[in-house]
C-alpha cells in the first residue's frame, strides 16, 4: 500500500477491509462490489466522488475476475448470453464514463442514492417471491428478436449506469439474464459477474486518464490498491458464500445494507 500525508496506513488498511465486504457482497449477489464500496469511500472515509468512483471501478474490474474465476471452475457462465450482450455493454460504459466526468458531484451522489433505493426495493421484492419456493432451473436461450432486442437496451442502460457511477451494471445484468434470457439464479449471477469487468474495465480508463491528465495522482492510487485487493479477497469469498446462504436471506441483507447506504449518501450532500 502506498500511504499519503491525507491517507495514512491505518486509514488505508480500513479501506481494505470495507472492500473485502463489498467484494464479497457484490460476488456473492452478482451485481459488483461498488454499490457498497463508493457509500463507504465518500460518507466513511471522506473521498471525493470523482476519487471514489474511479477507484471503484477498478476494484470492480477486479471483482468480475476473481468472482469469475471460481464460476468458471464450476461451468457456471453462460458464454453465449454473455457474448451476446458484451457490445451494448461496452458502448454504454464509455458513454457513462464521459456523462460522469460532466456531472456535478452532489447531482451523482443524489443519483446513487435513487439507485440504491431502487436496488432494496427490487431485492426486498424479489427476496420475499423466492421464500419457500425453489429456485427456477436453466432454460434454453429464447430465439425471438425482441427479447435480445429489449436485453441488448438493458444492457446499454446497464454499462451507462453503472459507468456514470462507479458500480458494476449487475443491478441491471442479473434481471436481464434471468427474466429475459430465462437464467437460473446462479447463471445469472455468474455470467452477471463476468460482464462486470467489461463495463469496470472500460469506464476506468476514462476516469483514471482524467484525474492523471496533469500527472500522476497518488491519492488514486493510494485508494485503488487497497479497494482492488481487498475487494478481489470478497469476491472470491462470495462466489463460495453464496452457495451456502439462501438467496432470500442474501438479498434481504442486501437490501438492507443499501438502504443504510443511500441514507449515508443523502446525509453526505445535505452536511458536504
Amino acid at each position: 500500500m502506498i500511504a499519503t500525508p491525507e491517507l495514512p496506513t491505518t486509514i488505508l488498511l480500513l479501506m481494505g477491509l470495507v472492500a473485502v465486504v463489498a467484494g464479497a457482497l457484490g460476488s456473492a449477489m452478482g451485481v459488483g462490489g461498488g454499490l457498497v464500496l463508493v457509500p463507504a469511500l465518500i460518507t466513511l472515509f471522506h473521498i471525493d466522488t470523482e476519487h471514489a468512483r474511479a477507484a471503484s471501478l477498478v476494484a470492480v474490474a477486479v471483482t468480475s475476475m476473481g468472482g469469475t474465476l471460481i464460476y468458471l471452475k464450476e461451468k457456471s457462465v453462460d458464454f453465449v448470453a454473455g457474448g451476446a450482450m458484451q457490445l451494448p455493454t461496452a458502448v454504454g460504459a464509455v458513454a457513462g464514463a464521459f456523462l460522469g466526468n460532466a456531472l456535478d458531484p452532489s447531482v451523482v451522489r443524489v443519483l446513487f442514492a435513487a439507485l440504491l433505493l431502487a436496488v432494496a426495493a427490487r431485492l426486498a421484492i424479489q427476496a420475499r417471491r423466492e421464500a419457500g419456493s425453489p429456485p427456477p432451473e436453466t432454460l434454453p436461450l429464447p430465439r425471438d428478436r425482441r427479447t435480445w432486442l429489449l436485453a441488448g437496451a438493458g444492457c446499454l442502460g446497464a454499462g451507462l449506469v453503472s459507468s456514470m457511477l462507479g458500480v458494476g451494471g449487475g443491478i441491471v445484468f442479473v434481471p436481464v439474464l434471468s427474466l429475459l434470457l430465462l437464467k437460473s439464479a446462479r447463471a445469472a449471477s455468474a455470467t452477471s459477474t463476468y460482464l462486470i469487468g467489461l463495463t469496470g474495465a472500460a469506464s476506468a480508463l476514462i476516469y483514471v486518464r482524467a484525474l492523471t491528465s496533469e500527472g500522476p495522482d497518488p491519492k488514486l492510487v493510494a485508494i485503488a490498491i487497497p479497494a482492488a485487493i481487498g475487494i478481489f479477497v470478497g469476491a472470491q469469498l462470495g462466489a463460495r458464500l453464496s452457495k451456502r446462504i439462501s438467496g432470500p436471506t442474501l438479498r434481504t441483507a442486501f437490501s438492507i445494507l443499501m438502504v443504510v447506504n443511500a441514507g449515508m449518501l443523502i446525509w453526505k450532500v445535505a452536511h458536504g
